[in-house]
This record gives C-alpha cells, structure tokens and sequence, in this order.
C-alpha cells in the first residue's frame, strides 16, 4: 500500500466510525404583549423585554457553555438593567456608579443576598459579584432607594435570548424534536410553550399577556366607568 492511499483510506474509515453531529433543526418566531389592565401602556415610556428561554423536552442534546459575567449598574438611585435572563451557574455584578450607598437585599428562592455598596469611587466596597446557582426568580431592592430593583431569572439551559415584543429570536443547530419555550417579561405572568425543533420551520407567532397595563399612561380606556373597575377578570 503506498503512502498516499494509508492516509486516505484511515480517514474514510474515521468517518464511517465517527460521523460529525450536524443538525439544522431550528426555532424561531416573534413575542408581542397583549396588554390587558385597565390602563393604555405608554408609548412614551421604556419597552417591556421579553425573555426566550429554550429548554429540551425529550432528552435533547444540548451543547454546553461556559459561565457568563453580567453587569447590573446602580446609576442615579436605579439599578440598569432592571430584568436579566441567566444560565444556571453565570455570575452577575453589581455596580455602584452613584455618590451615595445603597444597601441591596434578595427575596429569592436561594440563599438570600444582604449587602452595602460604598460609594463610587470611595474606599467601602462599591461592587457586588454573586454566584447564580439556584434556578427561579430573584428580585433584588435597595434599602435606601424604594424605586432601586431588579429581577433575575435563572434557567437550566444556554438558550437564551432577549427580545423586544416583535422582535424575532432564532435558535439555530437544535436537535430535531420536542422543545419547551419559557417566555418571561417584568410586565406578564410567565409562559411555558411546547414546540417543534425542525428544518425550515414556519416563524412562531406568540403573546403574552399582561393584566397591569405594563407602563401605564394614567389614561382608562375608553369607555370606562364604575362598571369597569370592577368587572370580573375572563376565564
């Protein structure tokens, strides 16, 4: 056998062996809010974000990723950004920019978080790194600062993507097969969707809904009256 043909018959039989796991099964598709409360949401004001959490349903490969670093800062009384999606086990800093201290504490599902921020640029320690390894919803305040919060999620899965409503999201390399889609935003309750990971796929179109109106214009819809205050919510 000579030296060339070796070379080419061992790597043909390394493929036979070990084939490449290539899969172009995908998922994608939009997220609006259907904005139920009583008030009109304000144009004017910041855009609601929407998490896209995708989770394997039938025991799915999932391609696995390093831990994450990612930053909330605490800029004029206000922790920025106030809503962030995590994997289970990324890291999120905590950074005072502002003169004054700000003393964060957790209502979580972990253990909870109690903590002084000095002042930026002071001696006191002016940052906080923590750990995320418990799955749930962590909602962060200030002591001092009532308007000062946070919310951080933390999913069992590296698929994560955040959206504005309209906006697509798109995942891409999935295993072909049952998926579960964890939509979540600050202004509705929490959605749990059943998909199909496949070539080609038609583009999902999703709501979530939101009872408090999001960010309230102050202004009822119309017509409203007594009646309308009280009516008994739509099963």
């Amino acid at each position: 056998m000579s030296k060339l043909v070796a070379p080419i018959l061992l790597a043909i039989s390394y493929l036979c062996v070990c084939p490449t796991v290539v899969s172009g099964a995908e998922i994608r598709g939009t997220v609006v809010m259907d904005y139920r409360g009583l008030f009109e949401a304000d144009s004017r004001g910041p855009t609601n974000l929407v998490s896209v959490a995708l989770i394997p349903d039938e025991q799915q490969r999932v391609v696995a990723r390093g831990s994450r670093k990612e930053q909330i800062e605490i800029v004029e009384n206000r922790m920025r950004p106030a809503f962030l999606t995590v994997q289970k086990g990324d890291q999120v800093e905590f950074i005072n920019r502002d003169l004054v201290f700000h003393e964060l504490f957790s209502l979580s599902p972990g253990k909870p978080v109690s903590a002084q921020l000095g002042k930026a640029g002071g001696r006191e320690r002016s940052r906080l790194r923590l750990t995320l390894d418990q799955a749930g919803t962590t909602h962060f305040f200030c002591r001092i600062h009532n308007k000062s919060y946070a919310r951080i999620d933390v999913v069992e899965t590296p698929y994560l993507q955040t959206v504005q409503p309209g906006q697509l999201f798109h995942f891409v390399g999935l295993v072909p097969g049952r998926w579960k889609l964890r939509l979540a935003s600050p202004a509705a309750e929490t959605e749990w969707i059943s998909v199909t990971a496949m070539t080609t796929p038609p583009a999902l179109e999703l709501t979530l809904a939101s009872r408090n109106g999001g960010h309230a214009s102050g202004r009822l819809k119309s017509p409203a009256g007594i009646a309308q205050l009280y009516q008994e919510p739509a099963n």
